[in-house]
């Protein structure tokens, strides 16, 4: 089904009417003004757009650059390592190291915010990313267009030659592109504004008016003030946010009346053509069960930069994914290596696949291209259907809490706590003792703390496990020191947000942990690509805190957030 309607539509009236309790002019007066000049050149229905409604304040930029520094001084040891190459002759005759030595000449040996600013380029620019089409445009402020062209006049000069400028109706630009290469990439310096895309060359008449702003859509993203209203509504900063359209997308391809399908010419007209109109229909099927996606910034302060991302499904499907969700705790925060919650009714997660793939079996695609799915489902049907145990069919979600891990010591001497949230933690604990000798002996029904599980159950000298049995989840403590906050991490208040998956971890300790496996595994690396990789990784390991990711399932659709912490 094609869509009509422009975003302005879709977000200024069915998001804001949905999220506010007060009439339309109201809730539009509190709606930030836009200040991005750059979203004039984005037409309103655009397949879809990033970009920022705000720039990001100095006071917050300044300190990201201090911060990152020591990666900066890292890359820059990089580069005179180059350009020492490049002055004694090893790049000889390399054209693509010849633009790189005039470019770093240019920047002064290194990539900071000074150098920017002598391009003329300020990291309080506004952005904007979107499609043409289906075909991606950039879009970067700058502070002083002058700055940029007298950059590229040095380089060039450095160079030894001169990079062709076309010209359009008075409008100077750039084509870089391959012979024979169908796509070409466009640059030009534009009024305040860097602009870069990416089309096919048989169609510079259509798109390069439009491209160098000669061109201007009827209704543009500026006009309606969408991304505003979006953030208003869904809790996005002004400092990005975007959205992509995904029934627009498979329209571009799937229509053959569509531009995009004239741009790319024959070859792609006649691969789109072996999908006969059955084909087409389940295609678009398929799509309209996740039409959209929505994602913007959060929260961006001086220590924590925040994303959302909201996948908008089919209501009845929506539905159907949040009864799955079990309301076992999320992953608890804290100063851990790794905590993590799964949260899903693994009952009704079989009944739910079973009933999907019945379904696709009782109505199997027509389409050629699809009928590998139809034998997925098949497959999944058998696989399903045979009997699983209660227990596993009780069980709610897991939990773990990991504080310590050494992949170059001993397994026993790693520390955490784990929980199995199930429906009825007898019947686990029954079957766990008729399946396992010995367990019975432990009487887990009737312990009010927790015991110690022998190493003869175990099977594994010197690890220390301590279990305990709650109304609604069995747990286990690896490590003595961690039983005696067992009981409470099984008691957890339970959530009911439909959060299914939560992981938090601390970054700088799992670079840590990556890096010493590698060593254990005695992977071979060049000794200076190991330097490089070592001084990045320890100014990394020094600034980086934590991350944290929960998905979780809500009427309307997925929804993901990711939350980084900076020391």
């Amino acid at each position: 089904m094609k869509i009509a309607r422009t975003l302005a539509l879709i977000v200024g009236a069915t998001l804001v009417v949905s999220a506010c309790n007060r009439d339309a002019e109201e809730a539009l007066v509190s709606i930030e003004a836009n200040a991005n000049p750059l979203l004039a050149h984005v037409p309103a229905d655009t397949t879809y757009v990033f970009a920022t409604v705000e720039p990001v304040p100095k006071e917050i930029t300044d300190v990201y650059i201090s911060r990152f520094q020591p990666v900066l001084d890292v890359m820059s040891k990089q580069v005179d390592k180059f350009r020492a190459d490049y002055e004694s002759g090893q790049f000889e005759n390399d054209h693509m190291a010849r633009i790189a030595s005039a470019v770093l000449d240019e920047l002064g040996g290194e990539v900071s915010a000074e150098s920017l600013e002598k391009l003329g380029i300020s990291l309080q620019a506004n952005s904007a990313f979107y499609a043409n089409g289906v075909f991606p445009v950039m879009r970067i402020s700058l502070a002083d267009t002058g700055k940029l062209r007298d950059a590229i006049a040095r380089i060039e000069t450095k160079m030894g030659f001169t990079l062709p400028e076309k010209e359009l109706n008075g409008t100077g630009y750039w084509h870089v592109s391959e012979n024979d290469t169908p796509v070409g990439v466009y640059l030009a310096i534009l009024d305040q504004q860097l602009a870069m895309a990416a089309f096919p060359v048989s169609a510079e008449d259509k798109l390069l008016p439009a491209f160098l702003g000669q061109e201007m859509p009827a209704t543009s993203l500026a006009s309606t003030n969408a991304l505003a209203i979006m953030n208003s509504a869904k809790g996005y900063t002004g400092y990005g946010s975007g959205i992509v359209d995904l029934q627009k997308l498979a329209n571009e391809m799937l229509d053959e009346n569509s531009a995009t399908r004239a741009y790319m010419g024959a070859d792609l007209s006649m691969q789109m053509k072996s999908l006969d109109p059955v084909c087409v229909a389940e295609f678009r099927s398929m799509i309209d069960k996740a039409p959209r996606m929505t994602m913007g910034t959060t929260h961006l302060t001086a220590n924590e930069i925040g994303m959302r991302y909201e996948l908008e499904i089919e209501n009845s499907l929506a539905s159907g994914l949040l009864g799955l969700v079990s309301d076992t705790p999320a992953a608890i925060e804290g100063d851990q290596l790794v905590s993590a919650s799964l949260a899903v009714r693994v009952g009704k997660l079989r009944n739910f696949l079973l009933e999907k793939a019945n379904a696709m079996m009782a109505a199997p695609y027509q389409c050629e291209q699809l009928q590998k799915l139809n034998q997925n489902a098949e497959e999944l049907v058998t696989q399903l259907n045979i009997p699983m145990p209660p227990m596993v069919n009780n069980l709610m979600g897991v939990r773990i809490s990991m504080d310590e891990f050494d992949p170059k010591a001993d397994i026993v001497k790693g520390k955490g706590l784990v929980a199995l949230h199930v429906d009825k933690p007898e019947m686990f604990v029954g079957m766990a003792s008729m399946m396992v000798p010995g367990f019975d002996q432990l009487d887990l029904a009737n312990q009010t703390e927790p015991v110690r599980i022998p190493e003869s159950i175990l099977r594994m000298e010197g690890l220390e496990v301590f279990a305990l049995m709650g109304d609604s989840a069995i747990g286990a403590s690896v490590g003595e020191e961690n039983s005696g906050g067992l009981e409470a991490f099984m008691n957890l208040k339970q959530q009911n947000d439909g959060t299914f998956l939560s992981v938090s971890y601390d970054m700088a300790k799992q670079m840590e942990i990556e890096a010493a496996m590698k060593d254990t595994l005695q992977f071979s690396t060049e000794t200076a690509a190991h330097e490089y990789s070592e001084a990045v990784k320890e100014a990394y390991t020094a600034m980086l805190g934590r991350s944290r990711v929960d998905m979780r399932f809500t009427p309307s659709g997925l929804v993901i957030d990711n939350k980084v912490t900076f020391k």
